[in-house]
This record gives structure tokens, C-alpha cells and sequence, in this order.
């Protein structure tokens, strides 16, 4: 059981990855061809959002790494799946699609850094300023408050950084406390049947 959140956790690092590369495209977006870089970015969040779904149902018994990624994963695969089949014309409103992804992660991130200052991590407040900095933007792209495209692709290629590096923060840093949290469980466990 322990096994399938470490098979999560390697999963979730990957896609992080992805999601960074992603942005990285999207800054450099221009001297990459439209329906290329839909069809990559549609795959990538399709990915996404099916290890979302995998570490949602991993033997996570805290619920700290992955407990909104039920929800997320289903969304993610919803909006890779618009920029496939849209391909061209979905990069025109990739700010909403993406702004809404960010968004609605960002939020969730609120809750997972309270969670994670709950159980002892020292550093949930850099959950909490990247998901603080995932609203904002998420914001920014919905409502189109900036007129000139260039800075929008950038706006989202700095989002998609700061999402797949905040992603490989929770993966590694609250994984790393719920193998704590189960190892304590399980020495005061032998400790209980050793005074039995």
C-alpha cells in the first residue's frame, strides 16, 4: 500500500516536469507552430490530470498530497482534451482554459497548505505564496485584463512553471511527512503491543 503513494509520488514528479516544459513552451511559444504546441500541451495535461486521478486513489491516509486531485485530475483531462480537439483555435483561449486550471488548483492549494502546517511542515508557507500567486494569475487570464498577447503567453508560462514546481514541492515535501506521520504510527503501534 505504502508502495502505490511512492509509484504516485514518482508519477506526480514526472507530470511536474512536464508541466514546467510546458510553460517553458509556452514562453517560447512563438517559433513553435500553433497546432504542435496545442497537441503537446493537450497530452501533457491529459497525463496530468490521469496521475492526478492514480495519486488520489493511493494509500494516502492522511489525505495531504493528493486529496483534491479526484476533482482536479477529471478537469485537467477535460481541458487537454479541449486542446486537442480544438487544436488551433483553442490557443486563442488558452488564457481561459488555462487561468481556470490555475486557478481552481491554486485554491486548492490554499487548503493542502493549511493542511501541511497542520501536520508539521515547516515550509507550507511556500504552498501558500505559490497558491496566493496561482489565484492572482488564474484571475488575470480568466477576465483577459492584459491586451497584449505576448505578455498573456508569458503570464501562462510563468503560471504552468510556478503550478509543476509547487507540484514537485508537495509531492516531495508531504510525502516525505506522511512517511513520517506512518512510520511514528506504526513504532507506537509495536509500542502499545509491547506494554500488552
Amino acid at each position: 500500500m505504502k508502495s502505490s503513494l511512492k509509484f504516485a509520488k514518482i508519477l506526480y514528479i514526472i507530470c511536474s516536469f512536464l508541466l514546467c516544459a510546458v510553460g517553458i513552451l509556452y514562453i517560447a511559444g512563438h517559433s513553435i507552430a500553433t497546432d504542435i504546441l496545442c497537441y503537446v500541451i493537450g497530452g501533457t495535461l491529459i497525463l496530468c490530470g490521469i496521475v492526478k486521478i492514480i495519486g488520489y486513489f493511493s494509500y494516502d491516509i492522511y489525505h495531504l498530497a493528493f486529496q483534491f486531485d479526484l476533482a482536479l485530475g477529471i478537469l485537467v483531462i477535460i481541458i487537454g482534451i479541449l486542446f486537442l480537439v480544438q487544436s488551433g483555435s483553442t490557443v486563442d483561449s488558452s488564457n481561459l482554459h488555462i487561468g481556470l486550471f490555475v486557478l481552481i488548483d491554486g485554491v486548492f492549494k490554499l487548503q493542502t497548505a493549511t493542511d501541511a502546517k497542520k501536520f508539521g511542515l515547516g515550509k507550507w508557507w511556500i504552498i501558500l505564496l505559490g497558491s496566493v500567486f496561482c489565484i492572482g494569475s488564474g484571475c488575470f487570464l480568466i477576465f483577459d485584463l492584459l491586451d497584449n498577447r505576448d505578455i498573456v503567453n508569458i503570464l501562462i508560462g510563468v503560471s504552468l512553471l510556478i503550478d509543476g514546481g509547487q507540484n514537485l514541492f508537495n509531492a516531495y515535501y508531504t510525502v516525505k511527512i506522511i512517511d513520517r506521520l506512518h512510520d511514528k504510527k506504526e513504532k507506537n503501534k509495536i509500542r502499545f503491543s509491547k506494554k500488552s
